[in-house]
């Protein structure tokens, strides 16, 4: 099969014009991590030199600026909707300057109390896609609404850290090679998106594609909570780890994964359990939810085939304090379909090793309708 071609589209830092590379003709370039603002400026009006004066222009103009007295030549301050390709080019940058258009450093210093509480308040923050925007590039520098320097992810690694949740191992660049992203839990990496919002609904999951290192059709209108749910199901496909099913949220029952990356809020500290015998738990998608291949050493010995019936499966994640952990799962009919139940919590289950000579397959959905009274139903879609 032939691949298909990188091309990204760089603005010559002097010349304010853009020219498209290909693959390895990519040069060197500086990447801007900004929040949008009023009267931001489109490629196809600053191509055709029809941009209109404002924040959008100066913001532009001044990075451009900036990436002339770095010595770069190439600067990225591009809107593009090729969304799946975001992450790799903060990746490849060889540095990413952040503007924060809402902080002013004035004279105080990065080790201020006052400053640290403004600098942790910034609207960056609390956006979505500024987290891949965070953790892809292996040099990125902090700017004030006045383009004065604040300091690098190294120095603030810290700070940076307490206000995000990220762990700084997967912020600093002390480790040679740096960190995979992937040696941080699924429920981990979802938790640092809990707090985080994006403009456009399906966004939220959107913005997650580089973090999980997952590709898929950008569908806007599709909803957030569908959106979300493709992701986990593209998640699904490539990890095994059995984290993603270790969210809560404060509902009687639900699918078996999660509606919204706010469901993690509380997984920050849950990790992937060490294994003994034959590993992980077996699962994959269906048209009716999610199979699960529990083996008999999991399976209570009591468990009914009775609708309303429930038993607590073993997902094989630890927290902090090494307890492993479970979800209770509930018969909803006889066809053996069962839903999640008693979502506000993770359960605490016995160690014990899984062997999979024999087991049983059950379907957890991921569509759950709840009735309400005789006049109308809510759907929760997971």
């Amino acid at each position: 099969l032939k691949r298909e071609a990188v091309k990204m589209r760089l603005l010559h830092a002097d010349m304010l014009e853009f020219e498209e590379f290909f693959d390895t003709q990519i040069p060197p370039y500086l990447i801007l991590s900004h929040r949008w603002g009023e009267k931001e400026v489109t490629y196809k009006q600053m191509n055709k030199k029809r941009a209109e004066e404002g924040p959008g222009l100066t913001k532009i103009l001044k990075f451009c600026k900036l990436a002339l007295k770095k010595r770069y030549t190439w600067s990225s301050a591009e809107l593009s909707e090729a969304i799946n390709s975001m992450f790799k080019w903060y990746q490849s940058a060889e540095e990413c300057v952040v503007h924060l258009s809402d902080l002013s450093l004035g004279d105080q210093k990065v080790h201020n109390q006052d400053f640290q509480t403004r600098f942790s308040a910034s609207s960056w923050f609390t956006r979505g896609w500024t987290l891949q925007e965070l953790l892809a590039p292996g040099q990125l520098t902090f700017y004030d609404t006045d383009w004065k320097e604040i300091g690098g992810k190294d120095l603030l690694c810290g700070l940076i850290s307490t206000t995000t949740g990220v762990d700084e191992c997967f912020i600093t660049q002390d480790h040679n090679p740096p960190l995979r992203l992937d040696l941080a839990s699924v429920a981990m990496r979802m938790s640092w998106a809990a707090k985080r919002k994006t403009s456009r609904y399906e966004d939220m999951a959107y913005c997650l594609l580089g973090i999980f290192d997952v590709n898929m059709p950008l569908l806007y209108g599709e909803g957030a909570e569908m959106a979300f749910l493709r992701l986990q199901t593209e998640i699904i496909r490539k990890s095994d780890d059995e984290t993603i099913f270790a969210w809560t949220a404060n509902l009687p029952m639900s699918g078996i994964l999660a509606k919204d990356p706010s469901f993690f809020m509380d997984s920050g500290a849950i990790r992937k359990a060490p294994i003994f015998g034959y590993g992980e738990l077996r699962y994959w998608m269906t048209n009716k939810g999610l199979a699960l291949h529990i083996p008999n050493d999991d399976w209570p010995a009591d468990a009914s085939n009775k609708a309303g019936t429930v038993i607590s499966i073993p997902i094989y994640v630890q927290r902090h304090d090494n307890r492993d952990l479970g979800i209770q799962i509930q018969r909803m009919n006889t066809r053996n379909i069962w839903c999640r139940t008693m979502c506000q919590s993770l359960s605490l289950v016995p160690k014990r090793n899984r062997t999979l000579t024999q087991s049983h397959i059950v379907q957890v959905s991921h569509i759950i309708y709840i009735d309400t009274g005789p006049s109308e139903n809510y759907s929760h879609k997971l």
